[in-house]
C-alpha cells in the first residue's frame, strides 16, 4: 500500500541541520583544544622567560663581577704613576688569580699600549695606538668623551683570539681642580667561559637556544656576536636586555622543543563526537518534521488534513475577502467507494485514495490547497479562480483523469466522482459557510448523477 513520503526538501533540511550541528560541535570542541594549546604555550613561554631571566642574571653577575676587577687598575695608576712592568705584573697576577677568564691586562698612557701582562703571547699588542686603529678608535673616543668605563666587543684581539675588553679611563686631578686625561687601563676577557657558566650556549644545550647582540654595548642596535641572528626575528623568541658596564647587550631565547599539539588521535575523537552530535540533531529534526507532518498531513495521501485545511484555508479566505479576489472551493467525493472496499478489501480502498490524491496533484496548481477531509471526501481550494470555462476545463480533466489500478486487477478501473463547486461571495461570510455550500453542491451533483440514465 502506498504511503505518503516526505518531500525531498525536508529530508535535505534535516541533513543540512545535522551537518551544521556537527560543524558547530566540532568548532566548540576545537575551541577548547585551541584554548588548551594556548594555555600550554603560555605556560611554556613562562618557563622560557624564567630560564632566560636566570641566564641573563648569571651573565650579568659573571660579567660585571669580572669587569669590576678592572676598576682597581685606575686606582693602581693614580696611586703609583711611576709604576714598572714588574708592578703591573704583580697586580695583574692578583686579578687573574681571582678571575681566570682574564686574558691580559694593559696600561695605555696617551692611548698607546706601553705595558701589558702577560707579555708572552701579547707582544703584538705592545705599542698599539688606539686612535690609529679603526676597530678600536670609536670605543676609545667614547671613553674619552664620557670619561667612564666602556666595554668593547667581543672583538678580534690584536694578539689573537676573541675577547671582551673593558677600558677604564685614568684621570688625574690637577692642583687647580681640573681633570687631566692621562690614558686608559684595559682588561681583555675570554667570553666563552663566562657564557658557559651563565648557561648561554648557541648549540641549544638544555633545550633553549640563545643568541646575543649588541657588540660594543650598543644593545638592540649592535651586531649579533653569539648564536643564530634569525632568533631575534622569530615571534616566539623571548628578548631581554643584559646590562654591562657602559652599555647593554640583548639576549634572545627560543625553546628548541615547540609546544606539542594534542595529536591526530584527539582530532579523530573530536570528529567522532561532532559526527555523533550531527547525527542526533539530524534525527531530532527528522523526527520533529515527521511529527509535524503527521499533525498537518493525511498519512495515507500526503495531502493537507482537516487541521491544516482550516489553518491555511482561513488565511486564503481572509485574503480573498479583503482583496475581493475570486476563491473557489471544490468538494470531491468518490462514488461507490464503499463497494470498492467491500469487493476488493481495505488495502485496495487505500490504494484508490492514494491514486486519487496523485491525480489531484497532477491536475492542480502549487498554489491550490488540496486536503483529504476523511473517508473518500477531498477538498480543493482554488485561489484566483472564477466560475467560468477554465474551471469547467479543470473539472473535465479531473473526471477524465481519475482511474486507478487495484491490487490484483489486470487493467485500470475508471472511477466516477461527484464534484460540488462553491465560490466565495456575500452568501459565504466564513470558510465554514463556503465548505457547507460546496458540500451541498456535491450532494446535489451526486443525486443528479444517480437519477441520470447510466450508459453501459
Amino acid at each position: 500500500m502506498k504511503r505518503f513520503r516526505p518531500p525531498v526538501r525536508p529530508r535535505l533540511l534535516h541533513l543540512m541541520a545535522g551537518v551544521l550541528a556537527a560543524c558547530l560541535v566540532w568548532l566548540l570542541l576545537q575551541s577548547f583544544v585551541w584554548l588548551e594549546q594556548d594555555r600550554r604555550r603560555q605556560a611554556e613561554r613562562a618557563v622560557l622567560q624564567a630560564e632566560a631571566a636566570t641566564a641573563r642574571s648569571r651573565l650579568e653577575s659573571e660579567l660585571n663581577a669580572t669587569l669590576s676587577l678592572s676598576l682597581g687598575l685606575s686606582t693602581f695608576v693614580l696611586a703609583k704613576p711611576d709604576f714598572s712592568q714588574a708592578d703591573l705584573a704583580q697586580v695583574a697576577e692578583s686579578l687573574i688569580r681571582l678571575q681566570p677568564a682574564i686574558r691580559s691586562v694593559a696600561i695605555a698612557p696617551d692611548n698607546v699600549i706601553r705595558y701589558i701582562h702577560p707579555r708572552m703571547g701579547n707582544e703584538k699588542a705592545l705599542g698599539l695606538r688606539y686612535m690609529d686603529t679603526p676597530s678600536q678608535r670609536d670605543a676609545v673616543s667614547r671613553l674619552m668623551r664620557e670619561q667612564r668605563p666602556v666595554t668593547a666587543g667581543p672583538i678580534e684581539l690584536v694578539q689573537g683570539g676573541v675577547g671582551i675588553v673593558n677600558r677604564i679611563p685614568v684621570i688625574f686631578t690637577r692642583p687647580d681642580g681640573t681633570a687631566h686625561y692621562w690614558g686608559l687601563a684595559s682588561v681583555a676577557i675570554d667570553p666563552l667561559p663566562i657564557f658557559r657558566r651563565a648557561g648561554i650556549r648557541p648549540d641549544a644545550g638544555g633545550g633553549v637556544q640563545y643568541a646575543l647582540r649588541g657588540r660594543d654595548g650598543e644593545g638592540a642596535r649592535g651586531e649579533v656576536f653569539l648564536g643564530d641572528a634569525s632568533l631575534f626575528g622569530r615571534p616566539e623568541a623571548v628578548l631581554m636586555d643584559v646590562v654591562i658596564p657602559g652599555g647593554s647587550w640583548q639576549l634572545a631565547a627560543v625553546a628548541t622543543a615547540p609546544a606539542a599539539g594534542l595529536g591526530i588521535g584527539v582530532q579523530l575523537l573530536l570528529a567522532v563526537f561532532a559526527a555523533m552530535a550531527g547525527g542526533l540533531v539530524s534525527y531530532a529534526v527528522s523526527a520533529h518534521q515527521r511529527i509535524r507532518s503527521m499533525a498537518l498531513h493525511d498519512n495515507l495521501t500526503g495531502l493537507a488534513n482537516r487541521h491544516q485545511f482550516n489553518l491555511r484555508g482561513q488565511d486564503m479566505f481572509a485574503l480573498a475577502k479583503r482583496s475581493r479576489r475570486n476563491l473557489t472551493l471544490l468538494n470531491i467525493d468518490i462514488n461507490d467507494f464503499k463497494r470498492i472496499n467491500d469487493s476488493y478489501g481495505h488495502a485496495a480502498g487505500d490504494a484508490v485514495l492514494a491514486q486519487v490524491a496523485d491525480t489531484l496533484r497532477a491536475c492542480c496548481r502549487e498554489s491550490d490547497l488540496l486536503a483529504r477531509m476523511g473517508g473518500d471526501e477531498f477538498l480543493v481550494l482554488l485561489p484566483d479562480t472564477p466560475v467560468d470555462s477554465s474551471l469547467d476545463a479543470l473539472l473535465d480533466r479531473l473526471r477524465a483523469a481519475i482511474e486507478v489500478v487495484l491490487p490484483g486487477s489486470p487493467s485500470p478501473i475508471r472511477l466516477r466522482i461527484s464534484i460540488g463547486v462553491a465560490t466565495c461571495s456575500d452568501s459565504t461570510p466564513t470558510l465554514d459557510a463556503l465548505v457547507r455550500q460546496a458540500d451541498e453542491a456535491m450532494y446535489r451533483a451526486k443525486e443528479n448523477e444517480q437519477s441520470a440514465p447510466q450508459a453501459d
